[in-house]
């Protein structure tokens, strides 16, 4: 009895072999950019963990004492880089309106937060009125993404972002009013102002 042999070993042609890699890449691409995007919505969501804390101690401060205090943009370095939240490096000024607060992070933060208040210049003439923002650029393209938590006075009176004083409370398309009391990502409703990460 004798075999006979189509013309074909058992292994894959190079033809097959180059359709899995090209295939194996694109998967790769995708999935390296739903990671990348995953990473800079969950920074985003520190963000605005943070600002919903910072919102509450505001309140409680405020409730407490009569002013809300203010803080610069700390910590000190650029947005989207990696940075210690480590008060005791600042400068004394820089470190004082959290330390106010008793507000603190653990570890390291990607973004840069500041609270404008009546103190550092926000014209509610209440003084009951705050903005705290939150600036970073998870996707280091240069450009700055921007979240903030808007609390307005008695009045609807509201503060503008220390850092970019023509950005006040994104209006809600739904309703028309104000999006205030709750942290809010600004690219989401104003576009081109800002970065989206």
């Amino acid at each position: 009895m004798s075999r006979q042999h189509s013309g074909r070993s058992g292994g894959f042609t190079l033809l097959e072999l180059l359709f899995v890699v090209a295939i194996i890449g694109v998967l790769a691409t995708t999935a390296i950019a739903m990671f990348q995007q995953q990473q800079q919505r969950a920074k985003r969501t520190e963000a605005m963990t943070n600002l919903e804390a910072i919102s509450k101690l505001e309140r409680g401060y405020y409730g407490e004492n009569g002013n809300h205090p203010s803080s610069v943009p700390v910590p000190p370095g650029a947005p989207g880089v990696k940075q210690n939240w480590a008060p005791s490096t600042w400068a004394p000024a820089d470190a004082a309106g959290f330390a106010t607060l008793g507000f603190s992070t653990d570890g390291s933060v990607y973004y840069v937060y500041d609270v404008n208040t009546a103190s550092s210049g926000c014209g509610c003439a209440s003084g009951s009125c705050f903005t705290a923002s939150a600036y970073g650029d998870s996707d280091k393209d240069t450009n700055v993404a921007v979240v903030a938590y808007f609390h307005a006075d008695g009045a609807g009176t509201v503060c503008p972002i220390q850092v970019f004083p023509a950005i006040g409370p994104p209006i809600n398309p739904v309703d028309g009013l104000p999006i205030l009391e709750q942290p809010v990502d600004i690219y989401q409703y104003s576009g081109p102002v800002v970065d989206d990460y």
